[in-house]
């Protein structure tokens, strides 16, 4: 660490293996991101040196900074004064403080961050802001496995994907897919499966945040322009009665093998699709419901198939799609599962676990704001800079803000900061961030 003696101050240089994100961290505290929360969670615990919600933002940090467990923070956080001061922190506390204050939480300080993050989510998301009159809003839902210990709450024995463990609990998300934000996403135990009244909730709190609940015509209008797009475990006749006579654009897949079988029988001609092998045909006799609702087989070759081949029936009230875009419309769910393995593997999805059910929540919520902070500000930067678009949350995390370098604080605030010119983003960084400064701040390359 270097000192400046100067007028109007103490100027002080300090070395950051996260100069980027000490950028980022000023900018996010000069727009007051963090306000919401610290208005509104007030976790009952003694107040030694740092409140509670310093310790939320402690650990919220160390996500964006690639910490995968909450004593990460100590090699991420604690060890960098000049990211502390960027983000407005006194400092870090020692992962013991942080973990008996995620354990302190109750389901009423669980229920103040989930406002808080639906705020901080209403200023900044696109989803939010969507042009329903170019193009309909894609919202995907998705129920997936988090495994964790037989002790912890809500931890049941159940199917975890691929996962040794056979216990542990489920996330259900609701994804807006054009712009990759999370809407919303809660923590529920392990055997809970995909039902109408678990779609009901997740949909009720995503209408919520995006303007879509209500029965006036704006909003009615607003929800016949958004599409559900669901999985297989979604594709009963009871969940799509409610979509449609809600009113929304639905497309899925069926559930029922037996269903599936009866569909395709008849069907004697298939056609390609924009996948080798894949092959697509209008189903003959499909399922009448209360409105239109077109039904596509697909069949896709498989060597474990008795057949040789794998057989679905696709759904959709898309109109403006022909056969093959559906099934290509319908591919794009993959992007949830891309954005869950990045969550996972970027910021410690599933292994950041919780033995107290409203300790693991307050996780998962500050994984999702995390989630989109990381979107939003690629977004910041892509204006400048095209190439970081391509960057998914891992590469965001591990190669965009993690460009090292140099740091000039003064009165606690971020002055100048010199980007290592070495790191293989420093570059695209340091063009995507220049927006970012205020007139007093100064961006340049080092070396």
């Amino acid at each position: 660490m270097r000192k400046d003696s100067t007028r109007g101050g103490e100027r002080v240089w300090q070395e950051s293996a996260h100069a980027s994100l000490c950028v980022l961290g000023a900018y996010l505290r000069r727009e007051g991101f963090f306000t919401p929360l610290e208005e509104r969670v007030q976790i009952k615990q003694k107040v030694l040196k740092y409140t509670a919600v310093h310790k939320l933002e402690m650990l919220f940090v160390g996500l964006l900074a690639g910490a995968k467990a909450v004593s990460h923070t100590a090699r991420t956080v604690r060890v960098d004064p000049a990211l502390c001061t960027a983000f407005g922190l006194p400092g870090c506390a020692d992962q013991s403080v942080i973990a008996d204050t995620l354990d302190a939480a109750s389901e009423a300080d669980v229920a103040a961050v989930r406002e808080a993050v639906g705020l901080i989510f209403g200023r900044y998301s696109q989803a939010q802001r969507h042009d329903y009159e170019r193009a309909p809003l894609v919202l995907d839902v998705d129920l997936s496995p988090l495994p964790a210990s037989a002790r912890a709450e809500g931890s049941t024995r159940g199917y975890m994907g691929r996962h040794r463990s056979k216990t542990g609990r489920k996330l259900v998300r609701v994804r807006a897919a054009p712009y990759q934000e999370t809407v919303w996403e809660t923590v529920v135990p392990g055997r809970t499966a995909e039902s109408l009244s678990v779609l009901q909730e997740a949909l009720s709190a995503a209408e919520e945040l995006l303007g879509l609940a209500g029965d006036d015509p704006a909003a009615q209008a607003r929800r016949a322009r958004t599409e559900i797009r669901l999985d297989s475990g979604w594709g009963t006749d009871t969940i799509l009665t409610w979509l449609l006579a809600r009113g929304y654009q639905v497309t899925g897949k069926f559930r029922s093998p037996a269903r599936v079988k009866k569909l395709i029988k008849d069907i004697a001609a298939w056609q390609p699709t924009s996948s080798p092998g894949r092959e697509v045909a209008a189903v003959p006799q499909p399922i009448p419901f209360d409105r239109p609702l077109r039904q596509y087989a697909v069949r896709t070759p498989s060597a474990h198939a008795p057949s040789g081949s794998y057989h679905a029936v696709l759904f959709t009230t898309r109109t403006d799609l022909s056969m093959s875009a559906v099934v290509d419309h319908y591919d794009g769910r993959a992007g949830m599962e891309a954005d869950l393995k990045g969550d996972k593997r970027g910021l410690g999805l599933g292994i950041i676990c919780k033995r107290r059910w409203s300790a693991q929540m307050v996780v998962v919520l500050l994984m999702q704001l995390a989630h989109n902070v990381l979107i939003w500000a690629r977004a910041w930067l892509a204006h400048q800079a095209p190439r970081v678009r391509a960057c998914g949350i891992v590469r965001l995390i591990a190669e965009v803000w993690a460009v090292p370098g140099r740091v000039k604080l003064r009165e606690g605030q971020v002055q100048r900061v010199r980007l290592r010119s070495s790191h293989p983003r420093a570059r695209d960084v340091y063009t995507g961030l220049r927006p970012l400064l205020t007139p007093g701040q100064t961006l340049a390359l080092l070396g």
